[in-house]
């Protein structure tokens, strides 16, 4: 509601008095009481604090405050109830010598109710909540969209305030080489073969996503494109950590509790659920060596595999782990000494050779050297992934090969790098990105789901390099591992079994990619009550998700019946899940990046499965503009409605067909529709347009006070230009016609102190001018400050 002119100078006159008085300690009292709280409830609060009062140390403001208290109580007891917009009260001496009283009570029925409860003893009195209420409370509606985004706003005077920003799930136009990656992002081949985006090509086969039964899949690379994006994405989970880089349009699959929805990088934000496998199934191959060429007569003997089994696959893992390569010998570092004699006498026994072993006490590390020259030939040749330690990579002819010799090369890098730490987690830190992300990605091929983190390595006073780790803390992933995979060492083993055993089974990881509702349907499409499954209510509301754990146990379980047994528990098997995004980070600047086609339109990058086909894509536009629209019209709703008669109106900009087709559709409400005073059509939206808006809005806006005032200014030069003697301008001038009750309109500008206003506006008040305050915003409001800041039209003419 708006305040009367009246109404506002007795606001003003109060809040100047009460803002002139000045305690000299924490002495005076405020009080607001709300409208319908009972009055004798705030007495006896009151009577209260006179009690606590008592323990003020110094005397003088223990008895002003005590007295200020029941000056205030005395005085509340006059009202029989608590008025109908409620009450404001303040007490306090105002005596400006200290040890003298002059104490006194003020008490106003605000002009709107009060919603706030307030008692407070200070050194001046409240007032913010009085200052409020003079703030303008008519309003208009301020939208500006167009099919990507909205803005709601208010236009509160001469202010703009915006309410409430949405942006489409529309997605935006997509084109061959759009929906890039970052070069070093890390694709799963089919084979086993990991491979950064940059080195792939047809006819590689990826493994995909079927959408149709959640099952993977294979898919081959149709094309390639190398572009150059000049905005980077970089999308970061958690439960597990992964991260990707992207262009901004490429598209993502998220979880919803409507189903598996398509969204590009530009739409996402932090909490979304992106979509990740929980395993990856490869069958592998057993890989070949060519070992009898890097034999000659020369060379010592030596026993080198003919293919790639598990022994050398482990020897080979802590090669890359903590290992070196000279032109004839191979030298591992270990830290713990049955460790380093196991190595020993393993590889000893496995290549036929005996191997030097010392520690190295300066170093606190034990050394074991391998030397034979077809052995270093054997791995140069063989395994040209394998280089300095920052850029190694795993073997493709490790990645390739069956499981078990994949695990082996696993172990053999943890036996080398890995801890098991007071945490309960098993991790491993390295300065190598990509190795730790491939092997991050290698270990869902036995369902292990890890995290990868990067540190600046600020500790380390020998290396700026970052430092990346890999770590598993979920108890089904440890125990995984440690079937799997495990350590030689049996110190890591024991840490191992105790962290496993002392760990939760609780799990953020292994969530389930089927909504709670979608799983009431088949529930109640089997004849059943979801009351027979109990504690997971909220979970059926899509109130909150559940792990795969807590279904087994809370529904699959409780399923009696086979054949709904036999529909819910494929749903466990989907080796598929959400991932909740942790945070979005976005790079401005000049980026190479690849775009790949795929035939099955997905493919895993990074461990995260993202789309690549805007053939797809393109037709779920249309629908997402109509869901765009549809809330849209829910914010205004929202927004609007509960102003009732302070909005005057609502005014709409954007493209002209794309507000067309909002207000002729049926997204918007009849009372919404009614408010509505007319459209414009811009060519901005966000906060550009809605400034354009109320440019092109002065003539629906014609009531509105910029345009009122510059109406009345008009007026005013209208009369000084055809009859100068009924107007004036200036302090001295104008003040004098107040005096002679000849002004009928006093105009003052915002630029003058506050306490002229206040006085100016009394003054007019007794000879019963209407006030006017012009802003400086205007170049008539800037006329009228360089004119003295005050003039008026007056009921008559003077000399």
């Amino acid at each position: 509601m708006s305040l009367t002119a009246q109404e506002k100078l007795k606001l003003k006159r109060l809040i100047k008095e009460l803002r002139s008085q000045k305690a000299l300690h924490t002495e005076f009292v405020t009080v607001f009481i709300p409208a319908g709280y009972e009055i004798t409830k705030i007495i006896q609060h009151l009577a209260e604090e006179q009690g606590t009062a008592s323990n003020i140390k110094s005397a003088s403001t223990r008895k002003n405050v005590q007295s200020a208290l029941e000056k205030m109580i005395q005085h509340l007891r006059l009202f029989k109830k608590t008025p109908e917009n409620g009450l404001a009260v303040f007490s306090g001496n105002v005596a400006s010598t200290e040890g003298k009283q002059d104490m006194k009570v003020w008490s106003i029925e605000p002009p709107i109710p009060l919603n706030t409860r307030i008692y407070r003893c200070d050194k001046h009195f409240v007032t913010d909540l009085l200052e409020e209420m003079m703030v303008e409370h008519q309003v208009y509606g301020l939208v500006v969209l167009d099919r990507r985004d909205a803005t709601i706003a208010l236009l509160k005077g001469k202010t703009i305030v915006p309410l409430q920003k949405t942006h489409s799930e529309v997605p935006g136009k997509i084109k061959a080489g759009g929906q890039c990656c970052v070069p070093a992002t890390l694709i799963q081949s089919c084979d086993g073969e990991i491979l950064q985006i940059k080195n792939s090509h047809n006819p590689y086969v990826l493994a995909s996503m079927a959408m149709d039964n959640f099952s993977l899949t294979d898919s081959p690379i149709t094309d390639k494109w190398d572009v150059t994006k000049s905005q980077v994405h970089k999308i970061v989970t958690k439960y597990p950590r992964l991260e990707v880089q992207t262009s901004k349009d490429h598209v993502f699959f998220v979880y919803t509790n409507d189903g598996i929805q398509e969204k590009s990088a530009e739409e996402l934000k932090e909490g979304d659920f992106l979509i990740m496998p929980e395993v990856i199934d490869v069958k592998g191959k057993v890989q070949l060596l060519q070992s009898e060429k890097y034999k000659t007569s020369r060379t010592k003997a030596i026993n080198l595999p003919k293919e790639i089994d598990q022994e050398f696959a482990q020897f080979l893992g802590y090669f890359v782990g903590d290992g070196s390569i000279e032109t004839d010998r191979i030298t591992l570092f270990e830290q713990d000494k049955d460790v380093a004699l196991h190595y020993k006498e393993k590889y000893d026994k496995y290549f036929e050779i005996n191997s030097s072993y010392r520690f190295r006490e300066r170093k606190n590390y034990h050394q074991l050297r391998f030397t034979s020259r077809p052995l270093v030939r054997l791995i140069r040749e063989e395994f040209p992934a394998i280089k300095k330690a920052r850029d190694t990579l795993i073997p493709d002819k490790i990645l390739k090969s069956p499981n078990n010799i994949l695990a082996a090369f696993i172990r053999g890098f943890f036996d080398a790098e890995g801890y098991v730490s007071v945490r309960k987690q098993v991790a491993f830190g390295i300065n190598n990105k990509l190795l730790a992300q491939q092997i991050q990605m290698a270990l869902l091929r036995f369902s292990i789901i890890s995290s990868l983190h990067e540190y600046d390595n600020r500790r380390n006073p020998y290396s700026n390099n970052h430092r990346f780790t890999i770590d598993i803390t979920e108890k089904q992933s440890l125990e995984l591992f440690r079937k799997f995979i495990g350590f030689s060492c049996q110190k890591k083993s024991a840490k191992l079994d105790f962290a496993i055993e002392n760990k939760t089974t609780k799990s953020n990881v292994r969530q389930l990619i089927v909504p709670g509702s979608e799983i009431r349907k088949i529930i109640e499409g089997a004849g059943y009550n979801i009351q027979a499954f109990p504690k997971t209510t909220n979970f059926f509301r899509n109130e909150r998700m559940m792990s795969k754990e807590v279904f087994k146990n809370s529904i699959l379980s409780y399923a009696k019946d086979q054949k709904l047994h036999d529909q819910l528990e494929p749903i466990v098997h989907y080796p598929f899940l959400p991932v909740k995004i942790k945070s979005i980070e976005i790079t401005e600047e000049a980026t190479a990046m690849v775009d790949i086609s795929v035939k099955n339109q997905n493919f895993i990058a990074n461990g995260v499965i993202v789309h690549n086909s805007a053939q797809r894509f393109a037709r779920i536009r249309e629908g997402a503009y109509k869901d765009h629209f549809k809330k849209i019209a829910e914010y205004m709703k929202n927004q609007f409605l509960p102003l009732g008669n302070d909005l005057k109106g609502i005014i709409l900009g954007g493209p002209g067909t794309t507000v067309n087709e909002f207000l002729q559709k049926d997204y918007l409400t009849g009372d919404i529709k009614k408010k509505i005073i007319g459209h414009k059509d811009l060519s901005y939206t966000g906060e550009f347009g809605l400034q354009e808006l109320l440019d092109k809005s002065s003539d629906l806006l014609a009531e509105e006070e910029i345009a009122r005032e510059k109406k009345i200014m008009q007026e005013f030069f209208d009369l000084l230009n055809k009859k100068p003697r009924k107007v004036t301008y200036g302090e001295k001038e104008t003040i004098k016609a107040l005096d002679m009750n000849a002004v009928d309109k006093l105009l003052l500008s915002e630029s003058l102190e506050e306490d002229t206003i206040i006085d100016l506006e009394e003054k007019a008040e007794k000879g019963g001018a209407k006030v006017i305050i012009i802003s400086t915003e205007t170049r008539e409001g800037v006329q009228l400050k360089d004119l003295g800041k005050i003039a008026a039209m007056l009921r008559f003419e003077l000399e």
